[in-house]
């Protein structure tokens, strides 16, 4: 049981695992947003999707900056400032994908989202990790 509990610290002290609970949190948050707008409320897909995206960032932000990277001692707006520029690119890739999925491939929008969301999700992570908090 020792040796479980070795592990699983070991783990939970890696970014890349810390980076999957947070995605994993800002996933929940971003879906809840952007299903509920879509299918509750008839908001467009695009709307919806930029909502979702938007509450997923600032919650990203913080919890990677304090939890995940630990990046306390660097200046918290420099890194505000590269987080929001890699959460431009990254969101409009996804947004890009998934706009193309439904409408030029006339794939389901729920699916198509899910799949941007994988995608931002990925390539967020490797962004962050050299550009952003980079120690």
């Amino acid at each position: 049981m020792k040796k479980l509990k070795q592990l699983f610290d070991r783990l939970m002290s890696t970014s890349i695992v810390k980076y999957g609970l947070v995605g994993v949190i800002n996933t929940l948050i971003t879906g809840i947003i952007i299903f509920t707008l879509m299918n509750v409320f008839s908001v467009s897909l695009r709307l919806s999707n930029a909502a979702g995206y938007v509450a997923g960032f600032i919650n990203s932000f913080v919890l990677n900056k304090l939890w995940t990277f630990n990046a306390k001692e660097t200046s918290t707006l420099k890194q505000f400032l590269r987080f929001t520029a890699v959460f431009a690119v990254c969101f409009l890739l996804q947004h890009s994908l998934v706009v193309v999925l439904v409408e030029k491939l006339s794939m389901d929008k729920n699916i198509s989202t899910l799949i941007g969301m994988v995608f931002y999700t990925i390539i967020g992570y490797f962004f962050n990790k050299m550009f952003t908090f980079k120690k």
